[in-house]
């Protein structure tokens, strides 16, 4: 390599003995290395990075002097005898400049003559004449047009546009002509004629491009909403695919700022694959000669942060091996952007960014800010790494930790972000810092000066990032700048409020405060508040909402912006506004409400049936009563939300809903949409007398019908029939008793009908019978007892009762009723005395604490006359072993002579062994020495020997 310049720096401020030697190297073939080295005056040099820069001399000069004018800025100066070096070399600057310049006309001229013999390619000096903007050399440049090489009419209709000589008009037209969109010299040719300002060419090309379009987008393309979805479909197919089909698109729709917009959205998600990455190739270049810096910037984000389709000679297509280079030169390849083009690309978006950063900064910056905004954590996934580097040197090894940003293999990116940074190196076009570096809080992007500049770009960048790298680049830049928000553009602050990083979101609370503390804040202000996702402007935005409600609610725009805000709390504050009446009636068109009637509808169906709530259940509704029956019955005819929103409406609606909906509710009822079907019910509590009079028998049947949206949305037109019918409130109390007692059919039928019984008859209730209460009382559902309960604890008389009646509730499920029968049994001894024979089936009960109670009560209360002996055989013959020993206690107890012989006869019959050792206490008194009665007791002794 060949040292080309080299300066030695000192740092002067203090006592420092810093030394910065700075050299630059040609490498030959347009590749210069920058080079340098540091350490202590006096001592070795440590070596530094090594930086290759992929561009001609007179770049490579003016990144070297801008490095060396960082350093300058930093405090370093350089000697006296490099600064003479330095002025001497200025002059040979000069020159060589001059020399080159006189050389490519040199060059160019010899060309046109057919005398050039150079080894470099007469395209390659052609191109060059473009990428140094030397516009002298338009006249040769013109002859190269029409040239039969295709890269020297590529390299010349290029140079001439980048110069913007368009005196060539009509030979790059008929270049067009010829080629159209097939070679990349019909492409380059359709880009300067777009660029050239003369409308009737650009719409020529306009015209060709959208002949060349898929067929199924051209309807598409004056929707921006339609253009969307026809992307997406076409590139679902897996055949006949273009792979320049957007590259088409881009060019048509170069002044349509609508429909850019979805092709930059639909190009940010694509994958970079054979159908598409042709027409990413076909924009880049498009964009970068037609200066379309937003685009431009966009693809460059692409390529550089996207991983390559493949990386080797050979791939893999239809299951077989081939040769990569040989599968690229087919019309319609099988594989797109391998790694070396992933390079190729990035080198030509670097040489842009650093020729712009020498020659043209303001296009510097506006492509380093449309690249900034177009990062996006979400989609491009960048990561950071760490590599340890091992080294062995004088029988040592040694290690050191890289750590590698994000992006840190985008070398356009790393140039924007750190080209002023000390700590970072580049390894291979890599980026990265050691783990001994201090880290940087500071500010480390080129050109620190010229964003301190320019607040606009920089807070443009802090609201549209989407990246945690571009939101710390702006934030740091306004740390050092905090006057950028003194008069912030309302647009940008509505962007800010919209962000979800914490510290811009502290940063924006700040700034909306202090420039509202006496200010009433603006309606785009107060519901881009309202719509952020932080808890903390959220409560801002509504408490300015509140304070200032009745002249906000006065705008019917403000309202319609506040049902779109897709946020549930700001309907429920509109909820509590309208809720008991029209607290302001500001009159809106239906048509404001457009949007949530599209399809497909971008709103969650959650949020929509809430706005629906609102509109149908509260009086916000008749802010919309003068909504055209037409548009109502077109909703009615469209989609499900649709059909609901025709309800809502139709309830407040000046035309009378039966009038509406008196031909489809009953589509509505039957719907497989549990909304609308319950919509469809409730539907009918609007229509008249006469219609629920006629409609009676299906009205009453829809409260045990399988939908329990259906049975709850029915109570209203019951309520109301009730009162009309009397027959009808009858035989539906029938019903629902029957229905509350029985099996459920349904899941929820039980509740719905006790909801209906409790709602619909109340004190109406207590002319059911008594067996209806006992019925209810003994059921084996929750929702009868519950309705039974406190009927029978308030309006049954227990003396009314007859003892079998009392008995039975011993079986009730509902404990307070059992306790209750203890009760009433404890305060009415004599006539359980006197109805012994029913009382004693309490036994009978499955719940045991009817038995233990039981037992105690009637061990205590019942008198030994009303014993009889099938009294006692009942209860010590019964299956309960509990009471089985409660009855041998009883016969014990109340034993008498004369029951002796009977009762032994009678228990002898008991299988049970704990009965027959019962037994044997009666053999010796009623059976010894008597035959007759031992003959009797054959049985027994069979079972017992036996």
């Amino acid at each position: 390599m060949k040292l080309q310049k080299q300066k030695v720096l000192y740092f002067s401020k203090g006592n420092s003995d810093k030394v910065y030697e700075i050299d630059l190297y040609d490498a030959g073939d347009d590749l210069f290395v920058v080079n340098f080295r540091y350490g202590r005056r006096g001592s070795t040099l440590r070596e530094g990075t090594k930086t290759v820069f992929p561009v001609g001399y007179d770049e490579a000069i003016k990144i070297y002097d801008k490095l060396v004018e960082s350093k300058e800025k930093k405090g370093y100066s350089e000697n006296q005898v490099s600064t003479e070096a330095t002025a001497q070399s200025v002059v040979t600057e000069k020159i060589v400049n001059s020399a080159r310049e006189e050389t490519i006309l040199k060059y160019l001229k010899q060309g046109m003559l057919g005398a050039y013999t150079r080894n470099w390619k007469m395209s390659r000096i052609i191109w060059k004449a473009g990428r140094l903007n030397l516009t002298v050399a338009a006249p040769f440049l013109k002859f190269f047009v029409p040239s039969d090489d295709e890269f020297e009419q590529y390299a010349a209709i290029y140079s001439l546009a980048q110069i913007q000589d368009f005196t060539a008009i009509q030979e790059v037209s008929s270049v067009f002509e010829k080629e159209g969109f097939e070679t990349k010299s019909g492409r380059m040719a359709a880009t300067y004629l777009l660029r050239s300002g003369d409308a009737t060419h650009q719409e020529r090309i306009k015209n060709a491009a959208l002949m060349q379009m898929p067929s199924v987008w051209k309807d598409s393309l004056a929707n921006k909403d339609t253009i969307a979805n026809s992307l997406g479909m076409y590139f679902l197919q897996e055949k006949n695919i273009d792979g320049a089909a957007l590259y088409y698109v881009y060019l048509y729709t170069i002044d349509n700022e609508e429909v850019r917009a979805v092709l930059s959205d639909f190009i940010q998600q694509i994958p970079l694959k054979k159908n598409t990455f042709k027409s990413i190739r076909y924009i880049f270049r498009a964009s970068e000669v037609l200066q379309d810096i937003p685009f431009n910037a966009l693809i460059a984000k692409r390529i550089g942060v996207s991983n390559p389709g493949y990386q080797n000679h050979y791939v893999q297509v239809d299951g077989r091996w081939v040769n990569a280079l040989d599968e690229k030169k087919k019309k319609n390849p099988a594989i797109a952007f391998s790694g070396k083009t992933k390079q190729y690309f990035n080198r030509s978006i670097y040489r842009n960014i650093l020729d712009w950063s020498i020659e043209d900064q303001d296009k510097y910056l506006a492509f380093a800010t449309e690249l900034l905004c177009a990062l996006d954590d979400k989609l491009d996934k960048p990561y950071s790494k760490v590599d340890y580097f091992y080294s062995y040197s004088d029988g040592n090894y040694s290690y050191e930790t890289r750590i590698f940003p994000k992006y840190h293999d985008f070398t356009a990116l790393m140039f924007i972000l750190y080209g002023d940074s000390e700590r970072m190196k580049v390894l291979n076009g890599k980026y990265y810092h050691l783990d001994t570096d201090t880290a940087i809080a500071g500010r480390e992007e080129k050109f620190s000066a010229l964003w301190d500049k320019h607040p606009k770009e920089v807070l443009r960048i802090l609201a549209q990032s989407k990246s945690q790298t571009g939101t710390l680049f702006s934030l740091r830049i306004i740390q050092e700048n905090k006057h950028f928000l003194d008069d912030i553009e309302k647009g940008l602050l509505i962007q800010l409020i919209a962000h979800t990083h914490p510290d811009v979101i502290e940063l924006v609370f700040g700034v909306v405060q202090k420039k509202y503390l006496t200010e009433k804040p603006e309606p785009d202000v107060l519901v881009a508040l309202l719509k952020t996702s932080s808890p903390k402007l959220q409560e801002l935005g509504m408490s300015w909402l509140k304070m200032h409600e009745s002249n906000y609610l006065a705008s019917s725009d403000f309202m319609v912006q506040l049902l779109f805000t897709e946020q549930g709390y700001v309907l429920d504050y509109l909820e509590e506004v309208y809720g008991q009446f029209v607290k302001y009636n500001t009159s809106l068109e239906i048509a404001q409400l457009e949007p949530f009637f599209d399809v497909p509808n971008k709103y969650d169906l959650a949020y929509l049936i809430k706005v629906n709530h609102l509109i149908g259940e509260t009086h916000f509704g008749q802010l919309l009563s003068t909504t055209p029956r037409e548009k109502i019955e077109w909703l009615a005819g469209s989609n499900n939300t649709n059909k609901l929103f025709a309800i809502n409406l139709g309830k407040h609606n000046q035309v009378p809903v039966f009038e509406l909906f008196k031909d489809s509710y009953d589509e509505y009822i039957s719907s497989e949409d549990p909304i609308l079907r319950k919509a469809g019910i409730e539907l009918l509590s609007h229509f008249s007398d006469a219609f629920l009079l006629e409609n009676h028998q299906q009205i009453g049947a829809y409260c045990f019908s399988e939908y329990r949206e259906v049975r709850e949305a029915i109570l209203p037109s019951v309520k109301r029939l009730v009162k009309l019918d009397g027959p009808f409130k009858a035989s539906l109390l029938r019903q629902l008793l029957q229905s509350i007692r029985e099996p459920e059919l349904y899941d929820g039928l039980h509740q719905n009908s006790f909801e209906l019984l409790t709602e619909i008859y109340g004190t109406d209730i207590s002319s059911i019978s008594q067996d209806d209460i006992l019925g209810l009382v003994l059921s084996k559902y929750e929702f009868a007892q519950k309705l039974g309960t406190p009927m029978l604890l308030n309006r049954v008389d227990l003396n009314e009762l007859s003892m079998n009646q009392l008995v039975s509730l011993s079986e009730s499920a509902v404990w307070v009723i059992r306790e209750r029968l203890h009760s009433y049994f404890e305060e009415n001894v004599p006539r359980v005395n006197y109805e012994l024979e029913s009382a004693l089936r309490v036994f009978n009960s499955e719940w045991s604490d009817v038995i233990d109670w039981a037992c105690v009560y009637f061990g205590k209360h019942i008198e030994t006359k009303h014993w009889t002996i099938d009294m006692l055989l009942y209860v010590s013959d019964h299956i309960n072993n509990q009471v089985q020993s409660f009855g041998r206690q009883m016969i014990t107890a109340h034993f008498s002579e004369d029951m002796g012989l009977p009762l032994l006869l009678k228990l002898q019959e008991h299988p049970t062994r704990s009965m027959q050792f019962f037994v044997t206490n009666y053999l010796n008194n009623y059976a010894k020495d008597r035959p007759d009665v031992i003959l009797k007791l054959e049985d027994y002794f069979r079972t017992v020997l036996f």
